[in-house]
């Protein structure tokens, strides 16, 4: 099955949450009350529609973009955020990386869901685009993506990235073990990470020559860098 993201309110969102190779990304409205926007704050992470948001800790960037903050006001948003055990401030800004990113990706028409929970072993899911998923994928279970996997979890299963053939698509998890990953149509068990302990930072695995490679979340930031480029350079030449 395809599975895509929803909107939790009909109305226009005060607040627009995206995933990263980091965390989660927090846009909020530059326009709306202050008032109106820390109601929908509250809202948004708290009761039912929280839940979402549950599981193991989750780094998080807040941008507020251009709006005027006082000092009481940051602190009013900020508490709203902080009262989650499980998220851990990254980034509180304005202009933010992660927002400059953000719109660079969205030039892509690149499709993102945030997929919360655990993914049972022998679970079998495919999404459209990007999936973040906010939990562990157990042993056998089966994620497909046509774009990227990032994984605030354990990846203990098989993780499919680029399954329409985009040979620039990652799979990133917290805690690295896959009993398989394939990119496109190349395979790999990656036995040295499975029969070593799993670590205590994020990796990302990528194609380099045809061949799958992981490497240290570090690197990525240098990595994604070339990718864009070559995105860039393959976009201008289907439009020639």
């Amino acid at each position: 099955m395809i599975v895509n993201s929803e909107a939790l309110y009909e109305t226009k969102p005060l607040v627009t949450v995206k995933g990263t190779r980091d965390g989660l990304l927090f846009l909020l409205d530059e326009q709306s009350d202050m008032d109106d926007l820390c109601a929908y704050v509250s809202n948004l992470l708290s009761g039912e529609s929280g839940k979402v948001f549950d599981g193991p800790m989750v780094e998080i960037v807040v941008d507020y973009g251009r709006r005027k903050l006082t000092p009481a006001d940051c602190n009013r948003i900020l508490s709203l955020f902080l009262a989650r055990e499980n998220f851990v401030l990254r980034t509180w800004g304005s202009g933010t990386e992660a927002r400059q990113s953000l719109f660079y990706r969205n030039r892509t028409t690149r499709r993102q869901t945030i997929y919360h929970g655990v993914v049972r072993a022998g679970e079998p899911l495919s999404f459209d685009g990007d999936v973040v998923i906010i939990g562990d994928v157990n042993p056998s279970a089966h994620v497909r993506a046509t774009g990227d996997i990032y994984v605030f979890g354990r990846l203990l299963g098989i993780a499919h990235a680029g399954v329409s053939g985009d040979s620039s698509s990652i799979i990133a998890a917290t805690e690295f073990s896959p009993m398989q990953l394939r990119i496109c149509d190349t395979v790999s068990r990656a036995p040295t990470l499975h029969e070593q302990p799993m670590q205590a930072f994020m990796e990302f695995a990528y194609l380099d020559n045809g061949h799958l490679a992981v490497s240290h979340m570090r690197y990525f930031a240098q990595w994604e860098k070339a990718r864009s480029r070559e995105r860039e350079t393959t976009q201008k030449g289907s439009r020639a």
